[in-house]
């Protein structure tokens, strides 16, 4: 059972930041002081609509990172914070791309983590046009 929490422990971590932030929302939204039980679910919906379209935004600009649709900026960008340090070598931009697609960031969890959170989001959404 530890190897489980310890091999999935990015999701765990995603889940849990996730939840503080539908607290968050939920509590900048004013949902703990609503008498209203369509109001509280229509805040239920934001809360938990908000950290998922997050996450899953930041799932993606992961894969497309991966991908090397940023490549040239972060090159570029190292470049120029190259040239502020003793020693300004650096790799030219085919090696640079080269050795960053060999090691891909994982970006699956935020796009499951994200995905949970928008559909539980959804759902409260059906229930608030229901009642």
């Amino acid at each position: 059972m530890k190897e489980f929490f310890l091999k999935h422990s990015r999701t765990w971590i995603t889940l849990f930041a996730g939840l503080l932030m539908v607290i968050g929302v939920f509590a900048c939204c004013g949902g703990f002081q609503y008498e209203n039980p369509k109001e509280t679910i229509k805040d239920l919906c934001d809360a938990f609509c908000i950290p998922g379209f997050l996450l899953l935004s930041f799932g993606i600009l992961v894969f497309i990172s991966n991908d090397g649709g940023f490549s040239m900026l972060s090159y570029g960008v190292k470049r120029i914070f190259l040239v502020f340090k003793k020693d300004p070598r650096m790799e030219n931009f085919y090696e640079y791309k080269k050795k960053r697609l060999e090691k891909p960031a994982p970006f699956k969890y935020l796009l499951v983590v994200g995905s949970i959170y928008f559909f539980i989001g959804i759902i409260f959404l059906i229930i608030f046009f229901v009642i």
